[in-house]
């Protein structure tokens, strides 16, 4: 789904954004006057077709590699052990991100998690390592 949603973004950059989420939110029965939605389709609108390729290059590749993620530990590889603590550890950068921007305790708890489900990964590495 990654995949898809990036090569959609990459070749539809100069899209309106704004308005699709507009029409989206109407089609699954939301209103889109409410001030969540009306905020994420202005955010969306205001998108340049530059920063919607980088998102869709930013979600193609995080889509193969938790697709070669995927196969490698359905095919039980070690490789896709180490590889699935590099695709957690990945998902630091936004929580950061968002973080340092605007604090909430949600964020911080989420961060929080996503810090002891890598060091439960790194661990459970170590111990097939011995």
């Amino acid at each position: 789904m990654l995949i898809g949603i990036g090569l959609v973004l990459v070749t539809k950059s100069h899209s309106d954004w704004g308005r699709f989420v507009s029409h989206a939110a109407r089609d699954v029965g939301l209103d889109p006057s409410r001030n969540g939605i009306q905020r994420l389709a202005a955010e969306a609108h205001a998108l340049s077709a530059r920063k919607v390729v980088a998102f869709g290059a930013l979600a193609v590749g995080y889509g193969v590699l938790e697709g070669v993620e995927g196969y490698g530990l359905f095919r039980r590889r070690r490789w896709a052990e180490y590889l699935t603590v590099v695709a957690t550890s990945l998902l630091f950068v936004p929580e950061i991100w968002e973080l340092v921007k605007k604090p909430t305790p949600l964020k911080g708890g989420g961060l929080v998690v996503n810090a002891l489900i890598v060091a439960y990964l790194v661990h459970r590495l170590r111990r097939h390592e011995d």
